[in-house]
């Protein structure tokens, strides 16, 4: 961009040249607009509104993150809350088998062969229902072994494949593909080992 001393100096020299005035005003105003040329309107107003709905993007996501931290979705909420979801779908019946290891689950198709026992007992539904849906998980449990096969039926809502061993007067139940251990209520853990006893001297596993 040229200077003003620059300017005024082409601005002068054009009295030297026979021309109108008229003339010589269309060539000064020719070298203004070079040396200072104006943005169009439409430029100005398109980075206006680009700003404007930039900031709006940002208000809005942040309103939206806030409201998500004060106040958890309700599928949050739910998944958290495993007392409801036991108590809406309790299991009415359950198969167990004897396991041959920790990653193969024996109860599939045929769950009235023979070797697997069918266990309806209200005590014992309330029980394996609450251990695997509440939260009373524990951590360094013992290896699984000499352990059982566990089938949870629900009440509207898929199946529970279980592992369930016995150690040291303890029961230990896992879902299949679950990191997470569940140890039955001290109290609890001796009718079921009872029962567990009683059904291996009617039903050869």
């Amino acid at each position: 961009m040229k200077k003003s001393f620059e300017l005024e100096d082409s601005f002068k020299s054009l009295s030297h040249i026979p021309r109108s005035e008229i003339q010589k005003r269309k060539t000064y105003n020719t070298i203004i607009r070079n040396g200072r040329p104006e943005r169009p309107v439409h430029y100005i107003v398109k980075n206006w509104t680009g700003s404007l709905l930039t900031f709006v993007m940002i208000l809005v996501c942040s309103a939206y993150l806030l409201t998500e931290i004060k106040n958890p979705s309700q599928e949050g909420e739910a998944a958290l809350n495993t007392a409801e979801i036991y108590a809406a779908s309790e299991v009415v019946i359950t198969y167990l088998t004897k396991s041959d290891s920790a990653d193969h689950f024996n109860l599939h198709a045929n769950l009235t062969r023979k070797g697997v026992s069918i266990i309806d007992e209200a005590s014992w539904l309330k029980t394996m229902n609450e251990t695997i849906n509440g939260r009373n998980s524990v951590k360094n449990a013992p290896d699984l072994k000499d352990g059982y096969d566990l089938l949870l039926i629900y009440e509207g809502r898929k199946p529970d494949k279980c592992k369930l061993w016995i150690n040291d007067g303890n029961v230990y139940m896992q879902r299949m593909k679950e990191q997470r251990v569940y140890k039955v209520e001290a109290n609890k853990a001796g009718k079921v080992i009872s029962m567990i006893e009683d059904m291996e001297k009617q039903i050869q596993f």
